[in-house]
């Protein structure tokens, strides 16, 4: 009986707060300090609110077909040394979040994953190289959460 309260109580604690109204889809973010309890447009008129989940996820301008080409070529020219560090893999792998800002600018950047110690030149190669169209919620341009996994084949 305990291990099935514990199961249930660690499938509860795991669920995100969501408030849906109309098709829209608000994702709490996991601040403690935040009222979640506020109406939709309580949060929709925050200007520091930063959404997971919006109607029009921001991506780059070019596309992304575009955007990992150039990004690919783009760290083997300017980080050429540190990614042929070993030999024996096929391709370093990197994660990291960043916050796309109503502008279309990049910043707050996360480390999610990262073996090779490149998440910050990688970010700043983005950062220079890329235009990034923001992300819009209701017809209205909000901040969001980005998370870009990338990987960088090896020749």
């Amino acid at each position: 009986m305990k291990n099935i309260l514990l199961i249930i109580l660690t499938l509860f604690a795991g669920l995100q707060v969501f408030a849906q109204e109309k098709g829209v889809i608000i994702q709490a973010c996991g601040d403690p300090s935040y009222n979640y309890q506020a109406k939709k447009e309580d949060l929709i008129k925050d200007e520091n609110y930063i959404y997971k989940l919006v109607q029009k996820k921001a991506q780059p301008k070019e596309g992304f077909d575009v955007f990992f080409k150039n990004l690919n070529i783009n760290i083997k020219e300017e980080l050429g040394d540190k990614v042929k560090r070993s030999s024996t893999l096929k391709y370093i792998k990197i994660k990291i979040r960043f916050v796309v800002e109503k502008d279309g600018s990049l910043t707050n950047m996360t480390i999610i994953e990262d073996k090779f110690d490149l998440a910050n030149d990688v970010f700043q190669i983005i950062k220079e190289k890329s235009k990034w169209e923001p992300a819009e919620l209701e017809n209205k341009i909000v901040r969001m959460y980005f998370t870009l996994p990338i990987k960088i084949k090896l020749d």
